[in-house]
């Protein structure tokens, strides 16, 4: 008579009929794993794209457009998004507890950086096309961009750090009958959802100060693109929360991957490609005289006071890229102090 033999319940199973034992299959997130390799695809094309951008924008810096979109924040927004971007690759593989770590963490700074910095171009649009005086000098009195950012990135880095010395990610296996899953568990899901509610919340207030200045002058409208790319981003992140609570197994990684490059590719696109687009087919548009004339065109179709922008080069016996108040009823008649 064949002797019963009993199976290690954490490393092996039995078909059912047989009398022998089999190991259980480890399960993981596979680098071999077709949709890991798509993802893996665009994370790394998402790099070499901010990298070139990047180098453009180095080259073009002493141009309209460049210093329009941000100047030295466009560097660092491009900069956090090639962060992000590598984040997104440690989701694939056999995780371990530094991956684990590191992954959350890279994100959850990398990308609050980055919105920070979207955060004060958002500001100082609204500070330079200011129609209420009284507004005016309260964001005049808030615009301090380099203190904004590092405050912002500061308290999700502090939330980082409590979430990595109370209750840190790790790796861990789940048990399955016949097979072993190797996840990462987020150690304290309260410290995940805060970190993200905390993007979410500088997202949303990039959103509202945005979608006020949508209809600035074309050549200087980077609200519209921000108001897209902040939106996005939210509704991005609402469909991530059931889809992640719901889902399970193997393929629970890709979904915090997809939405990160979503996220990444919807600040390229929007902010970034754009700008692009002009400095190397519209040449004709990155040019002061060509600003000059859309802000007026701009200012002269507004019956109200209102605030203007002046965009100048900042060259011998030419002023230096300032912004100016700008009185004008039907028409410019007069610049005032600078703000």
């Amino acid at each position: 008579m064949a002797q019963c033999l009993s199976c290690d319940p954490d490393t092996e199973w039995s078909p059912e009929g047989t009398s022998s034992c089999l190991p259980k299959d480890r399960l993981f997130f596979s680098w071999q794993d077709p949709f890991a390799m798509v993802l893996l695809t665009f994370s790394a094309l998402g790099v070499v794209l901010n990298l070139l951008v990047s180098a453009l924008f180095l080259q073009q810096q002493d141009t309209p457009v460049v210093k329009a979109a941000g100047g030295p924040l466009s560097q660092v927004i491009l900069f956090s998004l090639v962060i992000s971007d590598i984040s997104a690759m440690l989701f694939v593989g056999r995780p371990n507890s530094l991956q684990c770590k590191a992954r959350q963490v890279l994100f959850g700074v990398s990308f609050t950086l980055c919105v920070s910095c979207i955060l004060v171009k958002t500001l100082h649009i609204l500070l330079a096309f200011q129609f209420n005086p009284k507004l005016h000098e309260v964001l005049r009195g808030l615009y301090k961009p380099y203190i904004i950012v590092a405050i912002c990135v500061s308290l999700q880095a502090a939330t980082c750090i409590c979430w990595l010395v109370l209750k840190s990610p790790y790796n861990h296996i789940v048990n399955n009958p016949t097979t072993l899953l190797e996840a990462c568990h987020e150690g304290s899901y309260l410290a995940f959802g805060v970190m993200l509610g905390y993007i979410a919340v500088l997202a949303f207030v990039c959103f509202i100060c945005a979608f006020k200045g949508r209809k600035l002058p074309h050549l200087y409208n980077e609200a519209k693109f921000i108001t897209f790319s902040m939106l996005l981003y939210l509704i991005s992140w609402l469909l991530f929360v059931p889809v992640y609570i719901t889902t399970s197994g193997v393929y629970l990684p890709a979904v915090e991957m997809v939405v990160i490059l979503i996220c990444n590719y919807g600040i390229l696109c929007c902010h970034f490609f754009p700008k692009c687009y002009i400095i190397l087919f519209k040449k004709e548009q990155n040019t002061n005289t060509a600003f000059r004339k859309k802000l007026y065109e701009y200012s002269n179709k507004t019956t109200d006071v209102v605030s203007v922008s002046v965009v100048t080069n900042c060259r011998e016996g030419v002023t230096c890229l300032s912004l100016h108040r700008v009185s004008i009823t039907g028409h410019c008649r007069e610049r005032s102090n600078s703000i």
